[in-house]
């Protein structure tokens, strides 16, 4: 089944297939990748075979194990979550159950919940449920109908059964990459940083690395702006990352699963307190949204 980001990826493809300066190359897999100060040699194999092709510049958005970043040595740095997490879609309207957000977190210190609406492959929407396996349990047992049945009825005792289309286990990771940039390559998305999926930020910044990038590079080709800008991609995309997206879901994983129930509270009444506030709420959501570290970003030369 394909998840929204598949199915955005396949309609950005068909849009740069339909582009007059750009070739797209499907079922195609990078075999290595080396540079010199005149240009990027990419080897890749494909239905056409072996190739070699030679470029400028190569951007690197090819995902967490990323090809790109390890024929770099680029160190990946940081950690990975010692639970896994179980992650249940369903056709299920929970909005409509439960009057809820189309994005919704469920805080709980045994199995929080990160609930979340996406279009779906049909583009109808569907909703997702994600939780931590218990450290004890097997994927087997996370998998069984009795486990997935008591964590969806748990959200809803409403939820039947038959409207489950899709399940799947899996580790998160809170990592970013040494370096964004060495020589003519650049590493952008997944490939630069990965990490917990509370919050939603992982695609956001993405888009926001992909934004720079391709600003940085237009600005070097069309001679507005000497190579030397190339550096200021890394000085801005990294350095945010950490300070917004890492520190940011990390805490917000913290959130859903404090245990003390002092600390709880006050979480809870913070969050109230700030969504009553109409200058809170407008710099909590300023934050979370990363418009702040986009509007700092263009403060680092």
């Amino acid at each position: 089944m394909q998840t929204e980001q598949h199915k955005l990826c396949e309609i950005g493809l068909r849009r740069l297939a339909a582009e007059p300066n750009a070739q797209l190359r499907l079922g195609t897999s990078v075999l290595s990748l080396t540079q010199d100060s005149n240009c990027a040699r990419v080897t890749t194999a494909g239905f056409a075979g072996v190739e070699e092709h030679e470029f400028d510049y190569v951007l690197g958005c090819d995902g967490g194990r990323s090809t790109a970043r390890k024929c770099l040595a680029v160190e990946f740095e940081g950690y990975t979550w010692p639970e896994r997490f179980l992650v249940l879609t369903t056709l299920f309207d929970f909005q409509s159950a439960l009057g809820c957000r189309e994005r919704s977190y469920m805080s709980d210190p045994d199995e929080w919940t990160n609930l979340f609406k996406v279009r779906g492959d049909d583009m109808k929407g569907r909703w997702r449920a994600v939780s931590p396996v218990r450290e004890n349990e097997t994927d087997e047992e996370a998998f069984s109908e009795a486990s997935v049945c008591r964590r969806l009825q748990k959200l809803c005792e409403r939820h039947p059964m038959d409207m489950l289309v899709h399940r799947n286990i899996y580790r998160a990771h809170q990592r970013v990459a040494k370096a964004f940039r060495v020589g003519r390559v650049f590493l952008a998305g997944d490939a630069a940083h990965v990490n917990n999926p509370v919050g939603g930020l992982g695609l956001n910044c993405g888009i926001h690395d992909a934004m720079e990038i391709a600003e940085t590079l237009h600005l070097v080709a069309s001679g507005r702006a000497s190579e030397r800008l190339l550096d200021r991609y890394e000085r801005r995309r990294r350095a945010l990352n950490i300070e917004y997206v890492q520190q940011q879901t990390v805490a917000n994983k913290k959130r859903l699963e404090e245990r003390d129930p002092k600390v709880r509270q006050a979480n809870f009444d913070e969050l109230r307190r700030t969504a009553a506030d109409r200058g809170l709420h407008k710099q909590f959501l300023m934050h979370t949204s990363l418009i702040e570290s986009v509007r700092k970003a263009r403060q680092i030369a």
